[in-house]
């Protein structure tokens, strides 16, 4: 099947998505280096690969995996122009740290390597988050599209992503990539974990640490372009603490009739706004909703809500904070989570899916049958370091391509 950007839901049947390996990168951060990196602890790099496995193992058996490095080092083979490209976009950054002639002069495969491993001594850093490929990139409809980083430690993240849009045949087979960040007021942000498609012309974003009214301005001109009538459901977050980086860390789409939500935030009174946009013949028109199960009843989709931590007063707190709310569905019912959130995977059962363990598919004792929709189920990945690094199974994943649902 030749692979063509399509991405209609968060939870069609998943047919490519990208992904980064734990690497290297991650054993080059310090103690000194990890708030810089956007980390609360260090990770174990052999015991985060090897738990890393079972999020390979499930999704090789529904779709087609992509890594980014292989997807960055193939797209410079493919293309000249895409090295010149990277060459004078990291052109000041390079000269500061005296490596431009350097990098210049390296073969392509050095070149996507130092430009995920960083260089020892030097400001040009690892990229210590690249495992989290969800926020660098959003496919949606048959766009791709780099997000744009609230910080500049993830900047080169972005470059790689937009070089891969840009040069990648998987991509420009399809005339799929779009930027829509050259004019846009400075400080403007969004990023993917805040980003989610209910429906071909019903998207959710969330507005916090990483995202904000720029940027879903940006994106709705972007939409607008091409459509007379969408829906954009906006969901303001705390800044604080960590755990709430994302909409993604309360809030993602589970099935057709299901979603997972921290009640707190997502249900119960509080200050923090939901509106929905809807967007007719460029025309923003927006209402103040209740929660986002309101807002997207009036944009015409129907949802109950799963609680994280089984709506435990003391369960549900502790458990988002270990990306309780953070699953990656990839076909309709067919998710993925970390079993160490043992209430909120009890809520999952209660409401009738049924729990498998991924360490099962890893080791041949179970089967993942995307097509069968007459079966709900979690696959539970067991993690003691993955978890360190503040994000969940959605956050590890890009998709490129789901089947219509």
């Amino acid at each position: 099947m030749e692979l063509q950007v399509k991405l209609d839901s968060e939870i069609g049947r998943l047919r490519a998505v990208v992904l980064h390996k734990p690497g290297p990168e991650l054993e080059k951060m310090t103690p000194s280096t990890i708030h810089r990196a956007l980390y609360s602890d260090l990770l174990g790099t052999r015991s985060a690969r090897k738990e890393y496995r079972q999020l390979e193992a499930v999704l090789s058996q529904v779709c087609r995996p992509f890594y980014i490095d292989d997807l960055l080092r193939e797209a410079l083979e493919a293309s000249p122009q895409a090295k010149a490209f990277l060459l004078d976009k990291i052109a000041a950054p390079a000269r500061a740290a005296g490596l431009d002639e350097t990098l210049a002069a390296l073969s392509v495969a050095e070149l996507a390597d130092v430009m995920v491993q960083g260089v020892t001594g030097t400001d040009f850093n690892p990229l210590y988050n690249l495992y989290f490929t969800r926020d660098i990139g959003v496919c949606f409809n048959s766009h791709a599209m780099p997000t744009h980083m609230a910080t500049q430690v993830r900047a080169r993240e972005i470059l790689i992503t937009d070089l891969v849009y840009r040069y990648h045949p998987v991509f420009t087979r399809n005339r799929s990539h779009l930027n829509p960040w050259d004019n846009v007021p400075a400080g403007t942000r969004l990023e993917g974990g805040d980003f989610q498609v209910a429906a071909p012309d019903v998207f959710v974003i969330g507005q916090g640490a990483r995202s904000d009214r720029n940027g879903v301005d940006a994106f709705i001109s972007l939409k607008r372009k091409e459509s007379d009538l969408f829906h954009v459901i906006t969901q303001e977050l705390p800044v604080e603490p960590e755990s709430f980086i994302h909409l993604d860390m309360v809030f993602t789409f589970l099935s057709r009739t299901h979603c997972m939500a921290y009640k707190p935030l997502i249900l119960d009174e509080n200050h923090y706004a939901t509106r929905l946009l809807k967007v007719e013949n460029g025309v923003v028109h927006e209402t103040l909703c209740a929660n986002i199960f309101e807002a997207l009843h009036l944009a015409g989709h129907d949802y109950e809500p799963v609680f994280c931590g089984d709506g435990h007063p003391l369960y549900q707190e502790r458990e988002q904070w270990h990306s309780g709310a953070n699953f990656f569905a990839f076909a309709p019912g067919q998710i993925m989570g970390y079993g160490r959130n043992e209430y909120t995977i009890e809520a999952l059962s209660k409401a009738g899916f049924e729990v498998v363990e991924a360490w099962d598919v890893v080791d041949g004792k179970a089967k993942v049958d995307a097509g069968d929709e007459s079966r709900q189920v979690v696959y539970t990945l067991e993690s003691s370091e993955l978890v360190r690094g503040g994000g969940g199974c959605r956050c590890m994943t890009m998709p490129v391509c789901r089947e219509d649902v």
